[in-house]
């Protein structure tokens, strides 16, 4: 018996959709659009800070319940650099590479967020540790959500580490 034809329909289909951000990612979203401000959320339990806030908490499985301020500031914790096109999840534009990608964990956060990096993206000038500062969207633009930040950019007059001298493996000497 012949195998039966598959007929292909390519198509691109848009779904539209809209969802409640839920109190604790709408109070992020709506602190960040109207004051600028980063608000995590500490488990009473092992006093981590989550940012964006969780319900519960990632280690301990407790309602959260204690919200903290953070400020705009933060470490680099990793980072990437692309040398694809990737089209940007919070704007639907693309960003043309080579850019840095990377995780920051804002003062006060035992968390990170993820998000572009203003840097030239070259190993020689991005290292694990560097200082950042979120640049938000102007006040007037904000929409209240990730897109507000536009990127993270290096604190000035930061100098990158010298390398630390690698550990020398004993020999083995049978």
């Amino acid at each position: 018996m012949p195998e039966p034809e598959l007929i292909e329909i390519p198509m691109t289909v848009d779904v539209l959709y809209r969802f409640s951000a839920g109190h604790f990612m709408g109070r992020f979203l709506t602190e960040l659009r109207d004051n600028g401000t980063f608000f995590g959320i500490r488990c009473p339990r092992c006093g981590r800070v989550q940012m964006p806030p969780r319900v519960v908490c990632a280690v301990c499985h407790v309602p959260n319940t204690d919200w903290v301020k953070l400020g705009l500031e933060g470490t680099l914790a990793g980072f990437t650099i692309m040398y694809l096109p990737l089209t940007d999840p919070t704007t639907g534009k693309p960003h043309e590479p080579p850019f840095a990608y990377g995780s920051v964990r804002l003062d006060g956060s035992d968390s990170v967020v993820d998000h572009l990096l203003h840097v030239t993206p070259e190993v020689a000038h991005i290292w694990v540790g560097m200082r950042l500062r979120a640049v938000l969207r102007p006040q007037k633009d904000r929409i209240g959500d990730l897109s507000d930040i536009r990127y993270f950019e290096p604190l000035e007059n930061q100098q990158k580490p010298e390398p630390k001298p690698s550990r020398k493996e004993p020999s083995d000497a049978r």
